[in-house]
């Protein structure tokens, strides 16, 4: 098995994939906020005309936020109802989606979906007064569920579907993906994404919530050039209250999730977010750029997010434009190799393929780590690249 990294600032996180076609440089760029749902005159519209600059951040792919009709207490869309219905989203509607994938496409940048399917809000009570009675978005029955496909042991809906197979979500229905209607109905709700809007890949949502082969069923069903799976849990703390140092099992799980999946999927690194984030949260402001410096020359597959590259001063977008550049120019690759050359308080440098050196921290006196050969490429506050030539 070949592993590759892929981190964000936003959710700063590895993906592990297992097929050659993830050992190229993908950077995957996240398209909005928390708070994009509340856009005057809507997200997509909005998103549209930044569709050049997003392009020119090296990008190949653009996540964007769940598509569908949703719960009015979760605007964001992670508490979806009819998912068939796009004109009632938050963020716009269908054929506003449908142009701004278009043009996605047209800048040689494809869309994800945020996929959420772990549970879903019913549209109404049934005759025995359970909220249970769900709506797909069209004029038949599809996705227009009831209690067979509530898991059982979510006793506050009175499922009478099969056990839930992962993590429960409280105050929603969990959906039973051990029924084949659900499956079935998930899988072709899916594939409509990608023939009617135009979507090339998937972010599952909740990926605990379920078993992992349901996610792996989903993807050879739906045949996604790009799947990443969110699975979240917490590091595990000492008796100081902070990570411990030997975070293996954590790590593991994210290993052992995308070994069962297969399928080419990858998962976020929350093991590395979560230790930088007791270690340094909230982020400092003024190390934002740091963070870049590292994820954009290091293996892995990058994530560059939304509010870091439209809405921070200091000239960062440009910084990440020359960063991706860089990455691309060298190669730099899931599979690259890194050579270590110091890791100080002050001084962190780093060989990448033996095409591409780079230091980060304020000190200066770099000694004999830096060969005759090394031509500056870029660098800014506390940070330099080097190519070899």
């Amino acid at each position: 098995m070949k592993s590759s990294l892929f981190f964000s600032l936003g959710f700063l996180c590895l993906c592990i994939s297992l097929l050659p076609s993830f050992s190229t440089s993908t950077i995957l760029f996240q398209g909005f906020v928390w708070a994009s749902s509340d856009e005057a005159g809507g997200w997509w519209n909005h998103l549209k005309p930044l569709v050049p600059e997003i392009a020119a951040s090296g990008a190949e792919y653009v996540w964007l936020p769940p598509p569908s009709n949703a719960d009015k207490n979760g605007r964001q869309g992670y508490l979806p109802k009819r998912l068939y219905d796009l004109d009632t989203s938050s963020y716009g509607n269908k054929e506003e989606l449908k142009s701004l994938v278009a043009t996605f496409q047209q800048s040689g940048v494809k869309a994800v979906s945020d996929i959420v399917i772990n549970h879903r809000m019913p549209e109404s009570n049934d005759s025995n007064g359970r909220n249970s009675v769900f709506e797909g978005g069209t004029p038949d029955s599809r996705l227009d569920w009831g209690v067979a496909e509530i898991c059982r042991d979510d006793p506050e809906y009175q499922g009478t579907g099969n056990p839930d197979t992962g993590m429960g979500w409280g105050g929603v229905p969990d959906i039973d993906h051990t029924s084949t209607r659900v499956q079935q109905e998930l899988s072709d709700w899916m594939n409509w994404l990608k023939t009617e809007v135009g979507f090339s890949g998937w972010r599952f949502d909740m990926v605990l919530g379920y078993a992992p082969k349901f996610t792996k069923l989903y993807i050879d069903n739906t045949k996604p050039e790009f799947s990443v799976g969110e699975l979240f849990q917490k590091v595990h703390l000492g008796s100081d209250n902070k990570p411990l140092t030997n975070q293996d099992e954590h790590r593991n799980t994210l290993v052992n999730w995308v070994n069962e999946v297969g399928s080419g999927v990858l998962t976020f690194d929350f093991t590395t977010k979560m230790i930088l984030g007791y270690a340094t949260y909230p982020f400092p402001e003024d190390k934002i750029m740091l963070g870049y410096v590292y994820i954009l020359t290091h293996p892995g597959h990058p994530s560059i997010f939304y509010h870091d590259y439209f809405e921070r001063e200091n000239g960062i977008k440009e910084n990440i434009k020359s960063l991706s550049a860089i990455r691309k120019r060298n190669g730099i690759t899931a599979t690259s190799t890194i050579n270590i050359l110091a890791a100080e308080a002050d001084l962190y440098m780093a060989n990448i393929d033996n095409k591409i050196i780079v230091k980060i921290g304020p000190n200066g006196n770099l000694g004999n780590l830096l060969p005759s050969n090394a031509q500056v490429a870029t660098k800014g506050q506390d940070y330099a690249v080097w190519e070899l030539k």
